[in-house]
């Protein structure tokens, strides 16, 4: 692991190309009232069910760090989208589009509307995520 010794994100190799500028996390709900009340209620349940994580919020979304960046979530007026790595693509209707990342990591990406949509299958993806790289 390699922290960037301007802005302290912690990345898996030296040198790792990126961006250290930062916003808010604020920012990122402005006007998006809807995506803040489901963010909050994710980054609740991770914190309950699955484990302690930082928040950083950059300009392009919020990443989730477990121990890595696991999450990525970008708020939408309408809900938030969320991104997270597993060994395999999904298979569920829930799945808006899924990249495979390496041999063996494929992003998968997610729609959420509502918190019912926070259930226990979606939970259970973002603890295999969490854990990945354990």
């Amino acid at each position: 692991m390699w922290t960037c010794p301007r802005c302290d994100r912690i990345f898996q190799k030296a040198n790792q190309p990126h961006s250290c500028k930062r916003v808010s996390v604020a920012s990122h709900f402005e006007h998006k009232e809807k995506a803040k009340e489901l963010f909050d209620s994710l980054h609740s349940q991770i914190e309950e069910n699955i484990g302690k994580c930082e928040i950083v919020s950059l300009p392009c979304c919020i990443h989730l760090f477990g121990t890595y960046d696991f999450l990525a979530v970008l708020p939408k007026k309408d809900g938030m989208e969320i991104r997270f790595a597993l060994d395999r693509t999904l298979d569920t209707p829930r799945l808006k589009v899924s990249v495979p990342m390496s041999s063996n990591v494929v992003k998968n990406c997610v729609d959420i509307h509502n918190t019912r949509e926070l259930d226990h299958e979606c939970m259970s993806w973002l603890t295999e995520s969490y854990h990945l790289k354990d």
